[in-house]
């Protein structure tokens, strides 16, 4: 999960605070939104152990993008199925012989990586014990059908901030982060994530 080395003893970790992970989530948001406009390119391997922090400002670098435009067909259908083991691949590579990353599928695993956040949960830890509810999304879905979503947050968030104006930023995170993971066709584009992202700390 997203932690930080507070000094060179890796022995001494911190988890992060809230305003910590919205403005690591904004910052990927800017990253990939940048790419995806500016660029037209799809990371393709987005997952929260490519999302670095420099210390001591906790700068954000996301690293390995692009990696499919150098690699064969064989290597990109390995990286596919890597990201679908960790919990980040889209539902709809499922369905295809030879999936591809896309922009569309970039969103789905940066709303992957935005409930890891909020969650304090690795992304492919199995989730038992309720029919249906395989992995992290599952589970909080299951959860915000049933208006419970309140017990999906990380509790060490919970703990530290629970204040009405904490409570409400976790909610807009969620609600940013179950749009990503909608069916393909349904997801906004990433300049809409960061725009929803960035105006919950106005």
């Amino acid at each position: 999960m997203f932690y930080f080395y507070a000094e060179v003893d890796k022995t001494n970790l911190h988890p992060l605070t809230l305003d910590e992970r919205l403005r690591v989530a904004i910052e990927v948001a800017l990253c990939l939104h940048f790419l995806h406009d500016e660029k037209a390119i799809p990371h393709g391997n987005l997952k929260s152990t490519n999302i670095l922090l420099e210390t001591p400002n906790k700068n954000v670098l996301l690293t390995d993008y692009s990696l499919h435009r150098i690699l064969t067909a064989a290597g990109t259908t390995e990286q596919v199925l890597n990201a679908g083991a960790l919990g980040y691949r889209p539902p709809e590579f499922a369905r295809s012989s030879k999936p591809c990353p896309s922009l569309t599928s970039d969103v789905y695993a940066f709303g992957v990586v935005l409930l890891e956040l909020i969650t304090g949960r690795n992304s492919g830890e199995i989730v038992s014990g309720i029919p249906g509810v395989v992995d992290l999304t599952d589970w909080v879905r299951f959860l915000a059908e049933q208006d419970r979503s309140s017990q999906c947050f990380d509790r060490f968030l919970v703990e530290k901030h629970n204040g009405e104006k904490h409570s409400k930023i976790l909610d807009e995170m969620l609600k940013v982060a179950l749009r990503c993971i909608l069916p393909a066709s349904d997801r906004p584009d990433m300049k809409t994530v960061s725009d929803d992202l960035s105006a919950i700390i106005r």
